[in-house]
């Protein structure tokens, strides 16, 4: 057998951008399918080079009432997380070259781990993903957000909603230009023609998976990072005071000028909340002490107060009491948003629209193509390396402390596991996208609380106290890996991220960044190191977890097991075979 691919012969003599648009629709919703077809006339394709291009619009739910209107955006990992699974056959449909399930697990792990300052700012100016901003700064000490711009969001206007009611002509569409994460799109010049053309398939995630609130307008991600209560008005008096004292009643407030709020127009764009949002209060340092009112705190108007330096909030009730049993006093106490929280269920959609394949098209030498098409047509196979992912799924119940599963991989050529534990609890849409009542990440002074906003496609720790593998009938490493102090989310086991940088970087996820180690927990295992790789075929691969600590694991997990490998496709004239 011989392969295609020799540097020295290759003559490439040009290349165009070709737009493939997808065949099944003009625009897309969550939990459809789109799906597109590369021609074999394209030939050759570098696929690191071709990337999905598209429109994504978010819309508020229909019917909403007053005080049920808040800012949206998509996961800051921007549109690549839409995508849940993956499909690559032939041109023929019958053979499928490579499949990608839970594809947005694989898109978070790599954005959360291959991530510096500049990265993270490159996809969130192509790809649709937001990073943390100095417009939005915290003032009071918290982790940075990437889900707290207001002033330069893609997904809604400057100002949306701060002098009417928060509407969809609000939110803008946002072009996203997004890379495939496969490994024919991942490597170099791929021989299209020889695969009779390529057929793609996404499945596109639910709606409440991916639209999330801003973390600055909720209480139960980085409170501190709210807007804080200054002032009052008593409409008895009509004095200016600092505390609004129990029992007295309002009918607008100001807020002071912290986390980058100011008395000025900047200081209103930079404000979180909308006309038509409805909003409570919290004290500063307790998430579970909260505000009780006669009356709603719906916003009718925000304005700007130079002279007090604050922002002021009208509302649309004339009297509402402070009936919480206790002062709200001046710098002591944030608002959050209730807008979506105090729902049951908040059907925000997002629409796909005007997708296109933009493929980078390269133009061979002639002479190289008919050698190519007489090498098949002699009987001989043209081989193709691509480094791929294979998922497999087990699930884990809440109250299991000590479990072992087995991973079912037939990989000739694996390179590394990576192991994410996800969070599998049903939660509701309101309670996915306002993060309301879902994994506790952390609870410590820096951000009080911070729950999971990515439920379902990134791993939790839930009180792991250590891992193991078995290989073969072997143990690997000869002792568990320790994860205890990770656990008890204060502390880091160096041996767990030593042995997550080595399985990282063997499959091919450069580990820059470990800032996300908690929010996004994984497990890892190389097989080998440099070009290494390892059998697994008739091999047993166990995973073995203990969760040994005084507090219980709080969720049930379903526990995808990323196998990263090289997957070998066969050409002949007669077909492809493909070789995992």
């Amino acid at each position: 057998m011989s392969s295609y691919w020799k540097v020295d012969d290759v003559v490439q003599i040009g290349e165009t951008k070709v737009e493939i648009p997808s065949e099944n629709g003009l625009s897309y919703s969550g939990g459809q399918k789109i799906s597109l077809f590369v021609p074999p006339t394209t030939k050759f394709m570098s696929g690191k080079d071709s990337y999905l291009q598209f429109d994504v619009k978010i819309s508020l739910p229909s019917g909403l009432s007053e005080g049920e209107r808040t800012l949206l955006q998509l996961d800051e990992a921007g549109a690549g997380i839409l995508f849940k699974n993956l499909r690559i056959y032939d041109g023929s449909r019958g053979v499928l070259l490579e499949e990608l399930s839970e594809y947005s697990s694989l898109v978070a792990l790599k954005y959360d781990y291959d991530a510096d300052d500049s990265l993270r700012r490159l996809r969130a100016m192509t790809e649709g993903g937001t990073t943390y901003t100095e417009n939005n700064r915290g003032s009071l000490g918290t982790s940075k957000s990437a889900m707290a711009d207001v002033t330069t969001n893609p997904y809604f206007q400057a100002n949306a909603g701060k002098n009417a009611s928060l509407t969809n002509s609000d939110f803008t569409t946002a072009k996203c230009c997004v890379p495939i994460h496969s490994g024919i799109f991942s490597g170099s010049i791929f021989p299209v023609m020889m695969t009779n053309g390529l057929y793609l398939e996404f499945d596109l995630q639910p709606a409440s998976r991916v639209i999330k609130q801003l973390d600055n307008a909720i209480k139960d991600r980085r409170q501190l990072l709210n807007p804080v209560y200054a002032s009052v008005y008593e409409t008895s008096g009509d004095a200016l005071i600092s505390d609004w004292t129990n029992g007295s009643s309002i009918d607008s407030l100001y807020f002071a000028e912290e986390n980058s709020i100011s008395g000025d127009a900047d200081g209103v764009a930079r404000f979180p909340f909308v006309v038509g949002e409805r909003i409570n209060f919290a004290y500063k340092t307790d998430n579970s002490s909260t505000a009780t009112f006669s009356g709603d705190l719906i916003i009718s108007e925000i304005n700007a107060c130079v002279d007090l330096s604050a922002v002021e909030v009208i509302f649309s009730d004339t009297s509402i009491t402070n009936d919480t049993g206790t002062d709200i006093v001046s710098g002591e106490w944030i608002a959050y948003s209730t807008a979506v929280c105090d729902r049951t269920s908040y059907d925000a959609t997002y629409e796909v629209s005007n997708f296109n394949l933009v493929v980078h098209q390269i133009e061979m030498d002639a002479s190289y193509e008919k050698g190519m098409i007489a090498k098949a047509r002699e009987g001989k196979a043209i081989e193709f390396d691509i480094h791929s992912v294979t998922t497999y799924k087990n699930s884990l119940l809440a109250s299991d402390r000590q479990t072992s599963f087995l991973v079912h991989a037939n990989n000739s050529r694996a390179k590394s596991l990576v192991v994410v534990p996800t969070d599998s609890s049903i939660y509701t849409s309101a309670q996915l996208i306002s993060s309301s009542e879902t994994y506790e990440v952390t609870a410590d002074s820096m951000d009080i609380r911070l729950n999971s906003n990515r439920s379902g496609y990134v791993g939790v720790c839930d009180q792991l106290s250590s891992v193991q593998y078995m290989i073969d009938g072997k143990l690997v490493p000869s002792r568990p890996i320790s994860t205890k102090k990770c656990a008890t989310r204060e502390s880091i086991d160096a041996f767990h991220l030593f042995e997550l940088e080595k399985g990282l970087d063997n499959a091919g996820v450069t580990p820059r960044s470990f800032v996300r180690y908690l929010e996004n927990w994984v497990l890892s295992r190389g097989f080998a190191v440099g070009q290494g790789a390892m059998d697994l075929r008739s091999k047993d691969l166990t995973v073995q977890l203990k969760f040994e600590e005084t507090t219980a694991p709080s969720v049930p997990k379903m526990i995808l097991s990323h196998v990263f490998h090289v997957r070998r496709l066969i050409m002949r004239s007669t077909g492809i075979e493909v070789q995992v």
